[in-house]
């Protein structure tokens, strides 16, 4: 015979989610989403105060990891001095503290994105946080407004609750991201587990000793938020977390062909405060940035990005071919408030996270 909790200490939906996802967490039976966890812990949560050399041994006992930063910190559009880069310390005093941290959260979410033992669900969200990470990068350097290590950091990990509930409550997830008429993804996501994407990471994270500067961009932007976004610069920090999401959203989207991307993006950035607004140009530049990054990484680190979609509808997008058919489950559609545009011209030789 079980015996009912009183109503009042009856743990409510939020707490049992909470509890289920930190449960697991601790059980270590976490494929690749268990080291993308521990950089953000050991790296980002410590980055006030890590040393050269406490990042050197960190990034030393991921062997792999360690070769692909270096290979990748060669490349010109990381390193324009051309100097051949043979360690992590030499990659640090060349490139910088910060990015070959960008470069490691990069890698272990790329490993994920192409894992074997990722579900296609985590394969393309992994994905769309990388992506969500360059396209926040960029956006601070369009906008002049933040450290574009610290955007990237801020966009890529806006998934984190989603990812982590797709990984422990696959069944929930799924019925949480089911396309229902006239409601959001977080009003289905807190309907089904308690509380918003964004307020899981958040949770989640609060106790992992992450900067504050990164737990306070986890919160939601009204419409009129986004216009008055660059009034201060944590406010802008949040505008470029968003959009880097929002425009990882749009990649899955079944209507989406090259002859309406750049419109639909135009239109997300008139949603956004002025300094936020990209032009065609602007927009095809951004492409062929991402697709760069993504070829440099194919070609130097040796990721097979071919795995998830959004990667290929990067490709396409930019070559102007037919774009492959998106996976339904991997990302909840974006909302229908954007509209039709043109294709985009070749990729640009050279580029920067």
């Amino acid at each position: 015979m079980t015996t009912e909790l009183p109503h009042d200490l009856a743990p409510s939906t939020a707490q049992l989610t909470v509890g289920r996802i930190s449960a697991g967490m601790e059980s270590q039976l976490m494929p690749m989403i268990g080291q993308i966890l521990r950089i953000i812990r050991d790296i980002s949560g410590k980055s006030e105060h890590m040393s050269v050399g406490d990042l050197v041994e960190f990034i030393s006992g991921e062997p792999t990891m360690m070769v692909r930063i270096v290979t990748i910190a060669s490349s010109v559009g990381y390193n324009s001095s051309g100097i051949e880069i043979n360690s992590i310390h030499h990659a640090i005093s060349l490139i910088g503290f910060d990015r070959v941290r960008t470069l490691a959260v990069s890698i272990l979410l790329l490993e994920s994105a192409h894992s074997d033992y990722t579900s296609a669900v985590n394969r393309e969200l992994a994905g769309s946080s990388l992506i969500a990470g360059l396209v926040a990068a960029e956006m601070s350097r369009h906008c002049n407004a933040a450290d574009s290590e610290l955007a990237f950091l801020c966009g890529a990990l806006r998934n984190y609750g989603r990812m982590l509930a797709a990984t422990f409550l696959a069944e929930e997830y799924a019925l949480a991201i089911k396309p229902a008429p006239y409601v959001s993804l977080e009003e289905s996501f807190q309907s089904v587990f308690g509380l918003t994407t964004l307020e899981l990471g958040r949770q989640l994270m609060d106790n992992m000793l992450l900067p504050k500067v990164i737990l306070n961009t986890f919160v939601p932007l009204s419409l009129q938020d986004r216009r008055h976004c660059s009034a201060s610069a944590s406010t802008a920090l949040i505008g470029m977390a968003d959009f880097g999401q929002r425009f990882a959203e749009l990649l899955p989207g079944k209507e989406l062909d090259q002859h309406n991307f750049e419109r639909r993006i135009e239109s997300l950035s008139r949603e956004y405060d002025v300094s936020f607004y990209l032009s065609r140009n602007e927009i095809r530049d951004v492409i062929h940035h991402l697709v760069g990054v993504l070829e440099c990484f194919r070609y130097r680190a040796g990721s097979y990005v071919g795995s998830v979609n959004m990667f290929r509808r990067l490709e396409t997008l930019a070559a102007e071919r037919v774009l492959p058919v998106t996976l339904d489950v991997a990302l909840p559609p974006v909302a229908p408030s954007l509209r039709p545009s043109q294709p985009v011209a070749e990729p640009a030789d050279s580029f920067e996270i």
